[in-house]
């Protein structure tokens, strides 16, 4: 070779070192990404199966075994190496669904907790025991609070129909004042919680109130066409599912306007599941006569603000029965058909 350089033989040996060291250090990046592969395998979620490499007969491939000695030829680098330096096949991830397994694989799918009989079920959802004791004691009190639940609404749909104020009013001759016949008006109510709901003859609606001023009476009000005689007012309250919303001190006036409204009864409702029945004519010894109806609850229990009504009912007695004679008039004292009549109540 002429001019400076490198004998062919120290040149043949200089390139041969160079790719010995190239090839060892892609051994030794092929044996990291194996262990990487192994550690992926261990955490990830989609099972990650490892295939050791396998050598191939087919000479077109980029590495066979050559039967003549016991070395292996890589094409591409053509490189002559002994067994104890040739690099072992590096193994091959493959992300495959674990339920196609091939039989001859002998490979099964990574274990998982949830996967284990044995474990509690808080330690296969990945939480701490008392953690999974709050989250049960929670199931259990909102099942408890289910169960209360019912039973209060079985017991007001018991008691509602059991006490109802009808089936003393029909032997007494009263009947129930109507919406054809007054117009019923409440102060404050929450949407869909109007007068209606305490109206439908059904204890497990109720009026709502809704007044941001928590002094201030929340009222219902009846406006009469013409001068009614009212005989008894009843309330239905359930103090066991209201609490606080539960009518406490309730006072009941009348008369012809708002200028004019005079109190009849002040009293005060007891913690109770039922009917609360306000008959003047046990209170005052006779019914009243309005043309205005007002019931104000004052206050309700556990100084709540708004207030729950679930049911009201108002009954007038037949007028005829109210008619007192005229003494004056000898007639009418005598029991005949009287000419002159005067009726009792507030006016």
């Amino acid at each position: 070779m002429d001019g400076p350089g490198l004998h062919p033989d120290m040149l043949l040996r200089t390139l041969d070192a160079r790719a010995r060291a190239a090839q060892q250090q892609d051994d030794h990046d092929r044996d990291h990404s194996a262990a990487d592969t192994d550690h992926y395998f261990d955490a990830s979620p989609t099972h990650q199966l490892l295939f050791s490499g396998f050598m191939r007969d087919d000479p077109s491939s980029s590495q066979y075994r050559n039967e003549n000695d016991d070395s292996f030829m890589d094409t591409d680098l053509m490189l002559m190496q002994s067994p104890s330096t040739a690099p072992t096949s590096a193994p091959v991830a493959a992300t495959i669904d674990p339920d196609g397994l091939p039989e001859h694989s002998g490979i099964s799918p990574p274990f998982l907790p949830e996967d284990d009989p044995e474990l509690p079920s808080f330690q296969q959802e990945g939480i701490s025991e008392a953690e999974s004791d709050e989250v049960e004691d929670e199931d259990n009190d909102e099942d408890d609070r289910q169960v209360d639940d019912s039973e209060r609404e079985r017991n007001a749909l018991h008691m509602y129909e059991w006490t109802h104020p009808d089936n003393d009013q029909k032997k007494k001759g009263g009947r129930e004042i109507t919406e054809l016949e007054a117009m019923w008006s409440v102060s404050t109510f929450r949407p869909d919680w109007g007068v209606e709901k305490m109206r439908d003859n059904n204890p497990l609606t109720y009026w709502q109130s809704d007044c941001a001023n928590p002094k201030a009476p929340h009222t219902i009000d009846l406006f009469f066409a013409q001068a009614t005689v009212i005989q008894q007012v009843s309330l239905f309250i359930d103090f066991f599912q209201d609490e606080s919303y539960c009518p406490k001190q309730i006072v009941i006036r009348g008369g012809t306007t708002y200028r004019d409204l005079c109190e009849i009864v002040d009293l005060e409702c007891e913690e109770m599941v039922g009917w609360k029945n306000i008959d003047f004519t046990e209170i005052l010894d006779e019914p009243v006569r309005v043309f205005q109806l007002q019931i104000a609850i004052l206050s309700t229990h556990l100084n709540g603000r708004d207030t729950h009504v679930r049911q009201l009912k108002v009954y007038s007695t037949p007028t005829p029965r109210f008619l007192v004679p005229d003494q004056s008039n000898p007639t009418s004292a005598a029991g005949h058909a009287p000419h002159t009549l005067t009726i009792k109540g507030l006016r």
